[in-house]
């Protein structure tokens, strides 16, 4: 907004000073027409030129800004990889640990992948349509999952296999808090 308003007194300051110089250079009799019509012909140029330079100066700001935000999405993209090879063998032994425990409860293969689609935290609708099936088919699917494991929803289901991979959490400077208690019930 400063930026604008000093845009605005720059104009101002321009239209002001052209008027008055045309009026001076002009040895003539002063003439109201002549005059209104150097005032409107020197308001259209001097805005031209001030909206030019702030439409540049905004597309510069985009530009930085853009620049910025692939460099923030770049940065993330290299952590979130550096980060998963580092993890690896521990999410791929908690993806075993995970089928073994669908096998376990009996899942059939399609219950299996609604189960895994509904851990990732994909809602009934978008689990339907990638595996192009109706909402409620997917609603019958998550049930017979919750059935079959003893669970009731879908937070279970998920704090079923993450809750002890959380160390507790603390607040800077309180006591860590050692009494968990648990969500789910894994006898």
């Amino acid at each position: 907004m400063k930026r604008l308003q000093l845009f605005l007194f720059a104009a101002i300051a321009l239209y002001f000073a052209f008027v008055v110089l045309e009026n001076l250079t002009t040895g003539g009799p002063f003439d109201w027409r002549n005059f209104a019509f150097d005032m409107l012909e020197t308001t259209l140029l001097a805005s031209a030129v001030v909206l030019t330079t702030f439409a540049a100066l905004q597309t510069n700001d985009l530009k930085r800004e853009r620049r910025d935000l692939i460099t923030d999405l770049n940065d993330a993209k290299r952590e979130g990889n550096r980060w998963r090879s580092a993890a690896r063998a521990h999410v791929d032994g908690l993806s075993r640990a995970i089928r073994a425990q669908f096998h376990e409860w009996q899942l059939t293969p399609t219950e299996e992948d609604v189960a895994e689609l509904l851990l990732k935290g994909l809602s009934h609708k978008e689990i339907g349509v990638l595996r192009t099936s109706s909402e409620a088919t997917i609603r019958q699917h998550a049930t017979s999952v919750y059935r079959k494991s003893d669970l009731s929803s879908r937070a279970q289901l998920t704090a079923f296999f993450l809750e002890d991979l959380l160390a507790p959490s603390t607040v800077p400077g309180s006591k860590p808090n050692l009494a968990v208690v648990p969500l789910v019930d894994k006898n």
